[in-house]
């Protein structure tokens, strides 16, 4: 799932919680967008940087059971009140439903090495090819990237953030405007 597709549908889920539930009235959106794209934040600049090339995964440390948990961990006991922001993180694991790749999601527990991205039997040489290769072969990543444009579309609508003194505030505090 690509980036904007999840801070789009942990955006819409948090924007009913707020009205339905009545939970994190004080939620930063900016925050919470940060937390949601979290695992993609640490691991796509390692990928880029070294393991792609060597071990052809783009997928590491911050997609692994163990770092969910840490993060969730942490921010409950560190930050009480924050907990909405080690929720969000974890939703990019529901989201990306990484346990589809268990080499990456149980690591280290199944060995040192995570999920490799492969072409019909051969490794991809290049991130972008690979994330190319996906969206062409896989129809049903258009689903969940068609869903993540309704889910951010239903944001807007919401909140009113068509309106640029809305959108300007909402970008300002973190906050959709009451």
């Amino acid at each position: 799932m690509l980036p904007q597709s999840h801070v789009a549908y942990t955006w819409l889920t948090l924007s009913l919680a707020q009205d339905t539930l009545q939970v994190a009235p004080d939620a930063d959106y900016r925050l919470v967008a940060a937390a949601a794209m979290g695992s993609d934040l640490v691991d796509k600049p390692l990928a880029w940087a070294y393991f792609y090339r060597k071990h052809r995964a783009a997928v590491l440390f911050a997609h692994t059971l163990l770092a969910y948990l840490a993060v969730a961990a942490w921010t409950v006991r560190r930050f009480p009140r924050g907990w909405v922001y080690g929720a969000a993180f974890l939703g990019h694991a529901l989201l990306d439903r990484i346990w589809f790749y268990p080499d990456t999601f149980y690591w280290p527990w199944r060995g040192l090495r995570f999920h490799v991205w492969r072409k019909q039997g051969s490794e991809q040489e290049e991130m972008g090819r690979a994330y190319w290769h996906a969206f062409t072969r896989r129809s049903e990543l258009w689903g969940w990237e068609l869903g993540g444009l309704l889910a951010l579309a239903w944001v807007v609508w919401r909140h009113r953030l068509y309106q640029p003194r809305r959108l300007a505030r909402f970008l300002l505090t973190g906050r959709p405007p009451r």
